[in-house]
């Protein structure tokens, strides 16, 4: 790669992080339908044809940020698949914490009441899944269809409460001691020992 290429990279990766945070900015004050590229761009001081290089639309830019955000939420919840669920949980919240810690102005935004609710749907889909494998592997009993159902909303919305409430705090509290906190949480509130 020139050093050209690498500058142009650059400029494109910073370029798209103002573009980013003016969006996430708006985000805050109104809904997504509500913002308009010319709004977006004067706030990240640029013109609208640079926008265009990037994004058809508003819209566009937004699901670009949550496929982004999805491919790296994605990576951190698959669970090997021979270890047990007990002994994989805590680093995947360590390392599900740690990457909302890094991106929290986006995932504040994105689980604020102007979010994207098609993103939260999405995730959820991938991560009952993999639950669904690590609890048939938990129990060897024959837990039902409907047990695992509520077991898997009192650990998934309790996690995202917990994670907007962290957010709302502006992660005071460290990525590691939320991770230990859910992982407590979440074994002592899911197991009937």
């Amino acid at each position: 790669m020139s050093t050209q290429e690498k500058k142009e990279d650059r400029r494109i990766r910073r370029t798209k992080k103002l573009l980013t945070q003016a969006l996430t900015q708006l985000l805050q004050e109104k809904q997504v339908n509500e913002i308009t590229v010319k709004e977006l761009t004067d706030l990240a001081d640029m013109n609208r044809g640079t926008f265009y290089l990037y994004y058809r639309d508003i819209f566009d830019m937004l699901e670009k940020i949550e496929d982004s955000l999805f491919d790296g939420l994605s990576q951190i919840v698959s669970l090997p698949e021979d270890a047990p669920a007990t002994d994989v949980t805590k680093p995947i919240l360590l390392d599900l914490f740690r990457f909302i810690e890094e991106n929290q102005e986006v995932c504040r935004v994105l689980l604020s009441a102007n979010g994207d609710m098609s993103f939260l749907h999405r995730l959820n889909e991938v991560v009952r899944e993999k639950c669904k494998n690590a609890w048939d592997s938990l129990y060897a009993r024959e837990a039902g269809e409907e047990e695992f159902d509520y077991h898997y909303s009192f650990v998934v919305f309790g996690c995202a409460g917990l994670i907007r409430a962290w957010l709302n705090r502006n992660c005071k509290e460290s990525a590691e001691q939320m991770a230990a906190l859910a992982d407590s949480m979440i074994w002592k509130g899911s197991l009937n020992e």
